[in-house]
């Protein structure tokens, strides 16, 4: 074949000395308007002239004469080292004389192109043949080796439009649709370690069943009983390359990373794993959401919800910048212990040296998942939550279809809900999670007193309303517009038990306040309108007050999470 940047002819030839699987000897044959392989640096100077006016220009009398038709031998047989080598040569030789035609002012754009083409397939060539050298295991590789490598070390697709990104993405879809779904029929789901967590394995799969303060009594280990058992009913060891026990061992590290806070707690962490992926089961097993999520996508989130709240101090991030303390100066002040929790999390990933994130799957790669995980975690910052809200809604408002929301601004919303989801559980466990917030609140309110500062009016025990108060305001302004999004994405008939739990909480929260607002109301008006000297008798016949009583209780909402 001929070389268009140097006008050398590549023979190939034919017979016994042309062996599969490996490049036959390359010749390289001067011809009319070529240069002389073997100059020497004296010659170089003329060189370059005569190679020069070879281009666009009749060659001159004193150039070489055409040999095209003249084969040398060449050895029967040589090693692949030795044929690599070669073809390098070659490919640094046409380089050489390809950068000297290209300095020449007559050279016309067609030939200039197809010049770089032929160029750049040669060192395409070139790599196919030392990766193949490198990681061959047979000395005859099949013929489908070729397309493999094809696809392994080809030219890179360049996309043009958006239309095509997006059939690229369609296809990617497909693949992993494709590969789930022979996954299942090949019953591939029993291949690998199975987890045996024994009796203290969690229905993670039924609402009712999780419960994290009995699973701290019985074990201590909360968050890694609930994510190790999402980890086994999902089978999620057939995709990531980290082991059952790699993952094991992380799930423990996390959990003791949590600190013995009131409600920043590793019950905390195992109570929105939990929720996280309850709500993502439901959303993915409905059917007018098919195909919208992967193992992958379960991955990512089941992981930003255990770490979260990775090694919480306990006091929120108004605190640390009051006191200005060195996390809220590392982190600038924004979003301090968000960034802190993210940063610690891959922090011990990387010290285990745990491939927890790298997966068998087309797409996405591990890169993709990390930040789409720090993206969540960023987003359960309180002072996002209308940010947060505003994007969950307007995707909601703007497709008809729930496969047509953003998947990144969903996972983003589910597990800032899942972090102050306590309200879609029974009542009791509701009430436990509301007075330890309260009682965590309350102790940085302290802590702030004795700096010198000035705490938030839901830490001050003596400004804060009541518990019912607060409740119905969270409930009402804070927690309830973040769920109704998601209702409409799991459906009616998925969201029913959260509904009825979640109106039985409100309705709880509603006659606690009402009772108080009873009980207070009568005996300030009563005191109000009798003398002083009455009022202190009328208070002395008076039974004791009830312990849930406030005189004088400010309508704040309070945003418990």
């Amino acid at each position: 074949c001929s070389n268009l940047a140097t006008g050398r002819r590549i023979l190939w030839p034919e017979g016994p000395g042309r062996h599969r699987g490996t490049l036959p000897h390359l010749l390289l044959v001067p011809s009319k308007q070529s240069v002389l392989a073997n100059r020497t640096p004296s010659t170089d100077e003329e060189t370059i002239k005569s190679s020069t006016k070879g281009v666009g220009s009749p060659a001159p009398s004193t150039s070489v004469p055409h040999t095209a038709s003249v084969l040398v031998e060449p050895p029967a047989w040589q090693p692949p080292e030795e044929l690599l080598r070669d073809l390098e040569r070659s490919a640094a030789l046409l380089e050489r004389q390809y950068q000297v035609v290209l300095r020449h002012p007559a050279i016309d754009a067609e030939t200039l192109a197809r010049t770089r083409a032929l160029t750049r397939r040669l060192s395409q060539q070139v790599r196919r043949q030392r990766f193949s050298a490198a990681h061959s295991w047979s000395p005859e590789p099949a013929v489908e080796d070729e397309e493999w490598m094809n696809m392994l070390l080809g030219s890179r697709r360049r996309f043009t439009s958006l239309q095509d990104v997006v059939k690229q993405v369609q296809l990617e879809g497909r693949i992993v649709r494709r590969w789930q779904q022979q996954r299942r029929c090949n019953g591939f789901e029993s291949i690998g370690p199975q987890l045996d967590l024994g009796p203290a394995r969690v229905d993670v799969d039924s609402w009712e069943a999780v419960d994290v303060f009995r699973l701290e009594r019985e074990s201590q280990q909360p968050l890694a009983q609930v994510f190790m058992s999402i980890w086994s009913s999902r089978n999620l060891c057939a995709i990531t390359k980290a082991t059952v026990e790699q993952t094991g061992e992380l799930a423990r590290a996390i959990e003791a990373s949590y600190r013995q806070n009131p409600y920043h707690n590793r019950m905390h962490a195992a109570e929105v794993t939990s929720t996280a992926y309850y709500l993502w089961s439901q959303m993915a097993s409905q059917e007018h959401m098919s195909g919208y999520f992967s193992d992958v996508d379960l991955l990512a989130v089941v992981f930003a919800a255990a770490v979260h709240d990775m090694a919480h101090p306990g006091t929120g991030n108004d605190y640390l910048v009051k006191t200005q303390h060195a996390l809220a100066l590392r982190y600038c002040d924004r979003s301090v212990l968000e960034n802190f929790h993210a940063a610690s999390a891959f922090a011990l990933v990387q010290d285990m040296q745990i491939p927890l994130l790298e997966h068998n799957l087309p797409s996405p790669p591990a890169d993709t998942l990390k930040g789409r995980i720090v993206d969540m975690i960023l987003a359960t910052d309180m002072v996002q939550h209308r940010r947060v809200l505003e994007d969950m809604a307007s995707e909601v408002a703007a497709h008809g279809a729930p496969q047509d929301i953003d998947k990144l601004v969903l996972e983003k919303h589910l597990l800032h809900l899942a972090d102050i989801g306590h309200p879609l559980r029974p009542g009791a466990i509701h009430k436990e999670w509301s007075m330890r917030v309260r009682q965590e609140f309350f102790a940085q309110g302290d802590a702030e007193k004795a700096l010198g500062h000035s705490p938030a009016p839901l830490c001050d025990r003596a400004k804060a309303p009541t518990l019912s108060k607060s409740q119905v305001g969270f409930l009402s302004f804070v927690f309830i517009p973040a769920w109704r999004p998601v209702a409409q994405v799991i459906g009616l008939k998925a969201s029913q038990p959260f509904e009825a739990y979640l109106a039985g909480n409100k309705a709880m929260w509603e006659d606690m306040a009402a009772a108080e607002e009873q009980d207070a109301s009568p005996s300030a008006a009563q005191a109000a309108q009798e003398p002083a000297m009455v009022a202190e008798s009328t208070a002395a016949m008076r039974p004791p007050a009830s312990p849930c009583r406030r005189v004088r209780a400010r309508k704040t909402t309070t945003t418990f999470f």
